[in-house]
């Protein structure tokens, strides 16, 4: 069923200046933190990538940590997503520090799509598609409970199920088949492009989304994950 342009319309446009105010410095905001909580990884795969799990885990946990003090120092929310990447470091320093496993090293990478996919899945499972967290800091709150904007997030969130579920089977692949090649392929390359293209569909599925739907917003306005 096609919504009325009449309906919606007023009330992006009544916002707009308000949202456009603050666009610029929305999306810087959303850069600086996106890099601080991107740095755990970035640690992670490097020391890992040196085969130095511990330190992998041990200092991938501890900026998991900064990096959400930062978020909430300056004033973000932790989500759902911003939790599970800390309960995998948790599970990782366990395992290797607390274990000392040398099991976690061969199926690091199934343990952490699982995590992501187990969350995300359960988001679903809840009734509470964990993209809307993400949306809501865009979309206007009177949209917020929209039927749109709530499918919307439905299909975003189940496409963002679905890449993370089969990068589990990449992941498992990979430790079945193992090798110098197949390995590294299957546990980084291949699931780290379908993240890039994860990214890209958060980039222009919710205008074409919102347009099939029977209207448009101001591009300030519009809802990302």
């Amino acid at each position: 069923m096609r919504i009325s342009v009449a309906l919606v319309l007023p009330l992006y446009y009544y916002q707009r200046r308000r949202y456009a105010q603050v666009a610029e410095q929305s999306r810087l905001s959303r850069v600086a933190t996106g890099l601080i909580s991107f740095a755990p990884w970035i640690l992670y795969g490097v020391a890992s990538g040196f085969n130095h799990w511990r330190a992998a885990s041990a200092g991938g946990l501890i900026l998991c940590i900064v990096s959400l003090a930062a978020m909430r120092y300056r004033g973000s929310s932790i989500k759902l997503m911003d939790w599970t990447m800390l309960a995998f470091f948790v599970i990782a320093s366990v395992m290797m520090l607390g274990l000392r496993s040398t099991a976690f090293p061969v199926y690091s990478a199934v343990v952490v799509w699982s995590c992501f996919a187990v969350a995300a899945w359960s988001s679903i499972v809840l009734g509470h598609p964990f993209t809307a967290a993400y949306a809501r800091e865009t979309a206007p709150r009177e949209f917020w409970e929209h039927p749109v904007f709530i499918r919307l997030n439905l299909l975003m969130t189940l496409v963002w199920c679905g890449l993370m579920t089969v990068n589990i089977g990449f992941a498992v692949i990979g430790v079945i088949v193992g090798g110098n090649l197949a390995k590294p392929l299957l546990s980084f390359a291949l699931p780290m492009g379908l993240l890039a293209l994860g990214f890209v569909f958060n980039g222009r599925f919710p205008a074409r989304y919102l347009a099939r739907s029977g209207f448009q917003i101001p591009a300030a306005s519009a809802p990302a994950a």
